[in-house]
């Protein structure tokens, strides 16, 4: 049964107040890894699970509806993510991209999309291999569209600390997809991502 003090901190989620994220997070984070851990057995793994459920967690605050009680739910969440993320294939295989040719698209409108739809695949997949707080920090300013203060506020990090995860992030994805992007650079990768 959910308790008065859950429904008012619920509350003030779906309301969008960062602290209430920032409560749940330092209450339950500990213990929703060493959840993820017992199914995944890998620490590092355990962590992003559970980085990818509070970022969910945030981005469906609205239409968050919890019965049971908070942690029954983090927990709940925690297992179908680890178990997911048990069959998730994260090698992307590079021949499903290797027939599109940068040099001969020209200006054929139909092969650029084409091309931005497989990088952003490739995109996704090399933000998922970013370290944790790295892809939290990329992912909170380019997906939800936090301010770098706000992000700063949600990851009780500073705001310096902030900035230098973001250009860690671009370094590692620009060093992660430089293959497919011998002419371009970082704007179309950024562009691409935008179809995510």
């Amino acid at each position: 049964m959910i308790s008065q003090e859950e429904k008012a901190l619920i509350s003030r989620l779906k309301q969008g107040e960062q602290s209430a994220l920032k409560i749940i997070f330092n209450t339950y984070h500990t213990w929703l890894c060493q959840v993820s851990y017992a199914i995944v057995s890998d620490e590092d793994e355990a962590k992003d699970v559970v980085q990818e459920v509070f970022i969910k967690l945030w981005r469906n605050r609205e239409k968050l509806e919890i019965h049971s009680s908070l942690p029954a739910y983090l927990k709940r969440a925690v297992v179908n993510t680890s178990l997911n993320q048990i069959e998730k294939h994260k090698v992307f295989k590079r021949a499903e991209i290797e027939k599109f040719d940068l040099k001969n698209s020209g200006n054929n409108e139909v092969e650029q999309k084409l091309f931005l739809e497989e990088l952003s695949l490739l995109a996704e997949n090399a933000i998922q291999d970013l370290p944790t707080r790295t892809k939290a920090v990329f992912t909170l300013i380019r997906s939800e569209e936090m301010s770098y203060k706000e992000v700063a506020g949600t990851l009780n990090i500073s705001l310096k600390a902030v900035e230098k995860e973001m250009m860690k992030a671009l370094r590692l994805l620009r060093k992660a997809l430089k293959e497919y992007l011998p002419a371009f650079g970082i704007s179309v990768l950024l562009k691409a991502m935008e179809l995510l």
